[in-house]
Parts: structure tokens; sequence; C-alpha cells
């Protein structure tokens, strides 16, 4: 098992760029997952670094990790 690190991440346009790759690569195992973050990320008000966090965990706490 690889070590994991946590990070903290900045709002910035990269944010966006990785969600929008993970929601598309969820979109495929895990529609309804994919639509709630879509919901999320069209709020104005959500910072997309948590939204990004957020995405992290969903991933990790249904142990369905992404490949490339």
């Amino acid at each position: 098992m690889k070590n994991m690190e946590i990070v903290s991440l900045k709002d910035d346009d990269k944010n966006s760029a990785i969600l929008l790759t993970l929601i598309s690569k969820l979109s495929i195992t895990r529609p309804e997952d994919s639509l709630q973050l879509l919901a999320m990320c069209a709020k104005d008000d959500l910072p997309k670094s948590k939204i990004l966090e957020y995405t992290i965990r969903v991933i990790e706490d249904k142990d369905n990790f992404i490949s490339n």
C-alpha cells in the first residue's frame, strides 16, 4: 500500500480541470455521484478546491479508485 499525504488545495483553474476529469470518469461507473458533483460545481458560493476535496473523499470512501 502506498503512503498518502494530505495536501491543501488552492482555488484556481487547475482544480476545475481536475474536477471535470474526475466527474467524467465517475459518470461511467457512478452517474448519481457525478450528477451530485456537477450540481455542487454549478453553485457559485462553493470553492472548487472544497468540491475537489469532497470528490476525492467520495472516491476513497467507496473504494472505487479511478484508473487512467
